[in-house]
């Protein structure tokens, strides 16, 4: 589960104050760095949740194997940029969350399973109509409040990846 309140994200500028055509080529530039940069780290989750998955495997097929269950989550966690007027020293800074469950076969949706999930294909005019859209992408524009005004504010992202073991005990 996200690590941080919603309540306690950074307050948003107006989601709606800034549409897709109205984007400055040094924005939509950055809009396109920060996609591919995704693509990297989702590929990096899915080869770092694989091998976590591997470990909780072998680790359950143990004969004495206390466990009889596990999960595996990544939290992708965006953060302000250091200029942008809200920022606070020695706070979070937090702009959004985005969190993902990896289950052990289920790679042909989500997180770096290699599809353009670009919402905006069928839109005949629309202006990003002809990009690749990775999920993490998607989700920060159809999935959230954000709107293109504050992913435009992201400064840095951080990910965590986490496996948790399980054991259902009857009484």
């Amino acid at each position: 589960m996200p690590k941080f309140s919603p309540d306690l994200y950074v307050v948003y500028k107006d989601r709606h104050s800034l549409k897709p055509k109205d984007l400055s080529e040094k924005q939509r530039s950055f809009l396109s760095n920060l996609n591919s940069r995704l693509i990297k780290i989702e590929k990096n989750i899915k080869r770092e949740a694989q091998s976590l998955i591997k470990e909780g495997e072998e680790r359950f097929a143990k004969p004495n194997a206390w466990i009889n269950d596990f999960e595996i989550e990544s939290i992708t966690t965006f953060i302000l940029i250091e200029d942008d007027p809200a920022y606070i020293e020695d706070d979070d800074n937090v702009l959004v969350e985005l969190w993902e469950g990896h289950k052990r076969d289920d790679w042909e949706w989500g997180i770096g399973d290699r599809n353009n999930h670009n919402e905006y294909t069928s839109f005949k005019h629309h202006s990003m109509k002809d990009e690749f859209h990775c999920w993490l992408y998607h989700c920060l524009y159809d999935h959230t409040e954000m709107g293109w005004a504050n992913i435009l504010r992201i400064g840095s992202i951080w990910v965590d990846i986490n496996i948790e073991y399980q054991k259902i005990i009857d009484i």
